[in-house]
């Protein structure tokens, strides 16, 4: 028996001399450095990955039993069953026990046991639970971990403990223990087969180094040099080998290949950068999806009209990334039928989108082309202009009614009587003189929005715009009993504006305030500096009368928008819309607040001059009034 171990011993210290005397040649010292520096670095690779795999494993695994005992903790009976009683509620321990294939406890808010899904006497069971880590973590209102044998040289198991709410309030703690059989089990092979993987890798990696060293050291590390110089981005790398050969032909093969990627880099950079550009500057939402449904790319506009981001949405689900299932089905019946599929959507708030979902280069196997257009302005359009057209029908409508009325009156009988006559051509005059100004008021509505209108913008004080068209609504003020106040301060900057127009205005809704508000009423016209120091003097109109209903305040500056109230004082409708274009003509914006049956007030902010234009003389402030002062403030 001891001579063929000899005869073996001998054989292998013959070949360690053999590769020791290889190792005195340069060639081979690098070879067998290399080969050991594989080997290491294959080891330490080795090692590393194992290590995170079994980092992820075990994090995998948590994760699954984190969730799973938040779902058992959040069960909608398990207050209900702790309430009635340990018997009712262990029936649900041992049905989770099962489940989750753990031992389940429910402890009080004071840390004794309640139920056991084992029996409360189980060996190994704690008699204070206050003293386990996890326990008093999950009694502070947290989750709580750990990791410890039962006994000595045991089983590890994986405790958790979570709070159990209900309305904000913590009833007690559920209490998990997982056994680690499994995990520890498949740690060991997962151990096992990453060394046998090395140990296969690095004696395959150590003898091609070792038997290919000389005759592809220099050839391969200039190849290398040349590879890591494209991957860095350099394209013009090139491999400049004088070598005949099977080298050679790699050599001039790999230049081709370089050759053709950097003609192919170019052109895909340049179709990339086109389609960026077309995808950021339309106005509609574009998304690419894969043949899966995950979104690979999303312009703003789509991440605009879908409230989301492109770092949220890409590489998700389109399902996650629209969270709607209108649009999701959408696409889900593209994908069923083969083709497009379109479908128009209407939101809360008015929002109306087209969704339109195409395969690419019509097969679906390549993925999705999803275009969302906001049709919200054009429904709104619509909606308009048909309003538009009821609403002057039916402004028409009655006055000439009533003047047909009033002609087949005068023609059968009332020409006989004077009187009669007299009066009904006094009807028919004031029925005229009503369609005339709603007539007017539409042209010059018509003008304002189509910028016919042009306007003169001079910088003037703010008490010679607002204070003049009130001056000459004193009379129909007094007559209806109201007060009038008027606080303008003279230290405001000037405006730039239109002073006829902002005169239109201020007329408008003050002869609002006035219609609006009963005897023994007042009305109150302030400005002063906006808050928002770019929109420059705040305007406010406010009244004691009878209010906006919540409801109509967002209407009151559409075209012919009449409240139920306001129907009985007459009028067109038209006076709040030439005074909202007229104001977003200067820049400016027009508002209003309201509370039923206590009043409404109405914002408008005119823009300022510029600081540099030199100020006015006070005594071009405004018109002077009947007695001689100026209108600038006090009661009216």
């Amino acid at each position: 028996m001891d001579a063929p171990r000899n005869g073996r011993a001998q054989v292998w210290r013959d070949r360690l001399y053999v590769w020791l005397g290889r190792a005195r040649v340069i060639r081979w010292r690098v070879a067998y450095a290399v080969a050991l520096v594989v080997i290491g670095l294959t080891a330490l690779a080795a090692i590393w990955l194992a290590w995170q795999l079994e980092e992820q494993m075990r994090a995998a695994h948590e994760r699954v039993l984190f969730a799973q005992v938040r779902a058992a903790a959040q069960m909608p009976t398990l207050v209900q069953h702790w309430l009635a009683g340990p018997d009712t509620l262990k029936t649900d321990l041992v049905r989770l026990s099962l489940l989750l294939d753990a031992r389940v406890s429910a402890i009080g808010s004071t840390g004794r046991l309640v139920a056991d899904s084992r029996g409360a006497a189980t060996a190994g069971a704690p008699t204070d639970w206050t003293q386990l880590p996890e326990v008093r973590a999950a009694l502070a209102g947290q989750e709580g971990r750990s990791v410890r044998a039962e006994e000595e040289r045991g089983p590890r198991f994986t405790y958790i403990a979570v709070p159990v709410r209900d309305g904000g309030a913590t009833w007690g703690v559920l209490h998990f223990a997982f056994p680690r059989l499994s995990l520890e089990a498949d740690l060991r092979q997962m151990r096992a087969t990453t060394a046998w993987a090395w140990g296969g890798l690095a004696l395959l990696l150590a003898g091609s180094v070792v038997f290919w060293a000389e005759y592809t050291a220099r050839g391969v590390r200039h190849i290398s040099r040349v590879v890591a110089r494209i991957t860095e981005g350099d394209l013009d790398a090139r491999i400049l080998s004088l070598h005949r050969g099977e080298l050679g032909r790699l050599a001039a093969s790999f230049n081709r290949m370089a050759d053709k990627l950097q003609s192919q880099m170019k052109k895909r950079a340049r179709e990339k950068d086109r389609l960026n550009t077309i995808m950021h500057v339309m106005t509609d939402g574009l998304v690419i999806l894969n043949r899966s449904g995950e979104v690979r790319m999303m312009n703003p506009a789509a991440a605009r009209l879908l409230d989301t981001t492109p770092e949220r949405a890409i590489n998700r689900t389109f399902v996650q990334a629209v969270r709607d299932h209108r649009i999701a089905e959408v696409w889900k019946n593209c994908q069923e039928a083969g083709r497009e599929a379109v479908a128009t959507i209407e939101f809360t708030g008015g929002q109306f989108l087209r969704v339109v979902v195409t395969p690419l280069l019509h097969r679906a196997g390549r993925g999705y082309l999803v275009m969302i257009q906001d049709l919200t302005h054009v429904r709104r359009l619509q909606v308009m202009r048909q309003d538009f057209i009821s609403n002057v029908s039916h402004e028409l409508r009655t006055p000439m009614a009533s003047l047909r009325a009033l002609v087949e009156t005068l023609r059968d009988s009332a020409l006989d009587d004077p009187p009669a006559a007299e009066h009904f051509l006094d009807r028919m005059e004031i029925e005229v003189d009503a369609l005339t100004q709603m007539v007017e008021e539409l042209l010059e509505l018509s003008r304002i929005e189509s910028g016919q209108v042009p306007l003169r913008l001079n910088p003037v004080l703010p008490q010679a715009a607002i204070c003049p068209p009130v001056d000459r609504l004193r009379p129909q003020i007094e007559r209806s009993q109201l007060e009038i106040h008027v606080e303008v301060p003279r230290d405001l900057p000037l405006v730039l504006v239109d002073a006829g127009r902002i005169h239109q205005v201020v007329t408008n809704l003050v002869h609002n305030a006035i219609k609006f508000t009963p005897a023994g009423g007042s009305i109150r016209v302030t400005a002063q500096r906006s808050p928002e120091a770019r929109e420059g003097v705040l305007v406010t109109v406010a009244d004691t009368g009878i209010g906006i209903a919540e409801r109509d305040l967002l209407r009151i500056f559409e075209r012919f928008y009449k409240t139920d109230r306001s129907r009985a004082v007459g009028g067109t409708g038209l006076g709040l819309a030439i005074a909202k274009h007229i104001v977003q003509a200067h820049g400016g914006r027009i508002w209003a607040e309201s509370v039923e049956g206590k009043g409404s007030r109405f914002y408008f902010t005119m823009p300022t001059a510029d600081e540099r234009q030199p100020p006015l003389p006070e005594w071009v402030a405004a018109p002077p009034q009947a007695d001689g002062q100026p209108a600038v403030s006090g009661v009216r």
